[in-house]
């Protein structure tokens, strides 16, 4: 299995095989899996992400069902593409009131982004500070970037 360094990272790579098919969470909606795990109303689950709580934060019980995801050599090695958006699925399914406008997610590094571990990836679109040995391997293997 793979590990991750940064967590965001990790969630960029559930959610590019969320997108392929690969992987299928339990629920598809934040909203969804409040209800399973808590025995909500929708009402309740409404309060909880638009006003409450869990407003702009992220699902414990989601939050830990990707961090336990494990992922292996061949899903990572699959990856084409790292897309940080704020509308990205696998944010909205974790934290489903998120606006994107502070840094919940974030990352604090993208060292986990080499090609000995993405060989097949083409292009990289992030957010936050990509470190000069990061950005140097990638365009030195021709991966196309670019900062939001």
């Amino acid at each position: 299995m793979v590990e991750f360094e940064d967590f965001t990272v990790k969630l960029l790579v559930i959610d590019q095989l969320m997108y392929a098919g690969v992987i299928v969470p339990p629920y598809k909606y934040g909203q969804d899996w409040l209800r399973e795990a808590r025995g909500l109303n929708g009402d309740e689950v409404d309060g909880l992400l638009f006003g409450g709580e869990l407003f702009c934060e992220r699902i414990p019980e989601a939050d830990q069902w990707a961090r336990d995801l494990e992922l292996t050599k061949e899903q990572v090695e699959s990856v084409e593409i790292l897309l940080f958006d704020g509308g990205n699925e696998i944010f909205m399914l974790l934290a489903p009131s998120w606006d994107g406008e502070d840094d919940l997610f974030d990352p604090a590094t993208w060292r986990d982004v080499t090609m000995a571990r993405f060989p097949n990836l083409k292009e990289l679109i992030y957010v936050g500070e990509l470190e000069d040995e990061v950005r140097a391997e990638l365009e030195e293997a021709g991966v196309a970037i670019r900062h939001l």
